[in-house]
């Protein structure tokens, strides 16, 4: 207790007393404040372990399967050594949360609810027996000559016994409060060191399991990258062949719809000159008299002939 040199109950103890008392306060909020972001902390790291977990499920649902065709066409026995790997991340992200909980959270907790609360509780018992013990002195200097010994003697043991409390209640309450001034000089600095060198092992880890896979994860990405070119080509491919069809087709309908040459210099129309030709014959069938609607005259043929040839040379 080198902050308390002279132990004597005087107005430079009960300074030192009021100076750590402020100083306890102040941490105390500070304390607060850090439980309350620690708590926090460890929540995200419990449901960023879930993530991780809950992402490795989903990833042997999509492509885990050994024996599912559909599994094996997207690379699922190749995808197993991953979901292996973040199934492993996510136990080491467990233990980085366990241990920020246990270094950090909880001495938080025990440091707010044990040291800074038996200070306070002995500042309560330092008061009360600071009461008592005035309350017993003014009795006993208040005595008159002519008191009785054994009344004189019962206030002179109250007042002993109440001097007594007010010593043990005064020295409670300076260990209490030298006792928050030790700790807070390194409890605070062990436990981020701590959450920081479980974070190193955390990461250490982490490397140490991927560097195993690494060369794995190349030989994947690799692959991956050859199957993308090979099937890139073969899209292109593909696409050139349709659009070869498609070009060839279109000629072909083209040839059909253009009029050709006889050797006898004749005209010859193509398949739809000839459904033209047709839909013309029966729509003139429909003219004149009731009793010629299936016939058509030759000079009415003639005509409409005329008018066909005109639109093939159109044409």
């Amino acid at each position: 207790m080198a902050s308390f040199i002279n132990l004597e109950d005087s107005p430079m103890f009960q300074k030192q007393l009021f100076s750590l008392e402020e100083t306890s306060d102040e941490l105390k909020d500070r304390c607060q404040k850090l439980y309350k972001g620690g708590k926090k902390f460890t929540d995200a790291l419990g449901v960023a372990c879930s993530g991780d977990t809950s992402f490795a499920d989903s990833l042997e649902a999509f492509g885990g399967g050994q024996d599912d065709p559909v599994s094996v066409s997207i690379g699922g026995p190749v995808m197993s050594k991953f979901i292996n790997a973040f199934r492993e991340l996510a136990t080491y992200k467990e233990l980085l949360r366990s241990q920020v909980e246990h270094v950090l959270v909880d001495r938080l907790m025990q440091f707010l609810t044990v040291d800074l609360q038996n200070a306070k509780e002995s500042r309560r018992r330092f008061d009360k027996s600071i009461h008592a013990y005035d309350q017993a002195r003014e009795k006993f200097v208040s005595l008159k000559k002519n008191t009785r010994d054994d009344i004189v003697a019962e206030l002179e043991e109250e007042l002993q016994n109440s001097r007594s409390a007010f010593e043990r209640s005064r020295f409670n309450l300076v260990s209490a409060l030298t006792n928050i001034e030790a700790k807070k000089k390194y409890e605070f600095l062990e436990s981020i060191s701590a959450i920081m060198d479980g974070h190193l092992r955390y990461f250490k880890l982490g490397y140490d399991l991927l560097s195993q896979i690494e060369p794995y994860i190349h030989q994947v990405l690799t692959y991956a990258q050859q199957s993308k070119e090979s099937t890139n080509i073969e899209q292109d491919k593909l696409a050139k062949r349709i659009q070869e069809y498609r070009t060839q087709s279109e000629l072909d309908n083209s040839t059909d719809m253009e009029p050709s040459t006889s050797a006898d210099g004749i005209h010859v129309v193509g398949l739809s000159s000839y459904k033209n030709i047709e839909a013309i014959m029966l729509s003139t069938a429909n003219w004149g008299s009731p009793d010629n609607q299936t016939r058509i005259s030759l000079k009415t043929f003639l005509k409409f002939e005329g008018r066909l040839e005109e639109e093939v040379f159109r044409t």
